[in-house]
């Protein structure tokens, strides 16, 4: 198949490597491309801003099929291009229910462009069950999770005495989950010295607090050098969250790179960390999991190696890119 991922930002290099800073650009297109094109098909990728000029060019329209990532633009216009000149098919990836607070801002696009599209994919079974009805019904709608980026770390847990280090990892617009878990996890500062590193798209000019409720706080500036640094460096990942309809529909891509990485997570218990609940701790009060794990230390090694042996199992990119293949086929 010729497969054109048309991504929400651009694909840059660093350090000798393609990256970029979208997560969905790297878990649901870099990653599932990189394998289909292993497998033979002729996969390209492009940022959206270039959409319009590729259209004008001669052959793009001969490719077998279009997969469109995050709409931050009104993608119909092109659409309809694609539709009018060619035979390709149109998919349309979702990875947020854009249709209540705090995403709806992308809701009217979505309205746009979903009846032109000929299947769907979401991110987690649950969101696909939530958008159903915003879908026609002959639309194929599949459920893909998110790619595991990485090497498999070999599981540590080894918290110094009376020290505890925590790490944060998300877009901006997930900051006020954890400003709200703050106040509790300042309980920990009453037996241990509690250091936070909020790793995100922080502007240069950011002026953020050093210290807050007793936790010092660090706001490294998101690269995947930067991620890989501050997961091996910490001792829990947290992972607060709610029960709004926004956050109910969450793929559990936060916690499976903890994991991955050879990390305990303590997360809100989401519908889609359900299945983890063996290798984590899942629970409303986040202090509660990282007291009980402070004292079962050897339990925690092997709750993180069995969760790592599970995402070896569901999450491996042969399966990611076998789900993909016949969503796009």
């Amino acid at each position: 198949m010729r497969i054109t991922w048309i991504n929400p930002a651009p694909i840059v290099v660093a350090n000798g490597t393609k990256t970029s800073d979208r997560a969905s650009v790297r878990l649901r297109s870099m990653l599932p491309g990189e394998e289909l094109s292993r497998r033979g098909h002729d996969v390209e990728q492009i940022f959206y801003q270039d959409l319009p000029a590729r259209l004008r060019e001669q052959h793009f329209l001969s490719r077998d099929t279009f997969v469109f990532g995050k709409a931050f633009a009104d993608f119909s216009p092109f659409i309809r291009a694609i539709k009018a000149n060619s035979r390709a098919k149109v998919v349309i990836d979702i990875c947020d229910n854009v249709f209540v607070p705090p995403e709806d801002g992308l809701k009217l696009y979505y309205l746009a462009i979903l009846p032109r599209a000929d299947a769907v994919i979401t991110s987690s079974e649950i969101l696909s069950d939530v958008l159903r009805d915003k879908i026609r019904p002959d639309v194929e709608l599949f459920s893909v999770p998110d790619a595991v980026e990485g090497q498999r770390i070999e599981p540590i847990f080894e918290p110094r005495a009376r020290s505890i280090r925590l790490l944060w990892f998300g877009y901006p617009n997930n900051l006020p989950l954890l400003s709200n878990e703050l106040p509790n996890l300042s309980k920990l500062t009453q037996a241990a010295e509690v250091s936070l590193s909020v790793v995100s798209a922080w502007p240069s000019h950011a002026s953020l607090p050093p210290l807050i409720g007793g936790i010092h706080m660090r706001y490294p500036r998101w690269s995947s050098k930067v991620m890989n640094d501050e997961l091996k460096a910490c001792d829990f990942v947290v992972v607060p969250s709610d029960e709004s309809p926004a956050r109910r529909t969450k793929s559990a891509n936060r916690l499976v790179t903890g994991i991955w990485a050879g990390k305990f997570v303590v997360a809100y218990p989401l519908p889609s960390y359900r299945s983890f609940a063996p290798f984590a701790h899942l629970d409303c009060d986040l202090v509660a999991g990282i007291r009980w794990a402070l004292e079962s230390r050897e339990v925690v090694r092997q709750r993180i190696l069995a969760g790592q042996r599970y995402i070896e199992k569901h999450y491996a990119i042969e399966l990611i890119a076998d789900a993909w293949e016949r969503a796009v086929g």
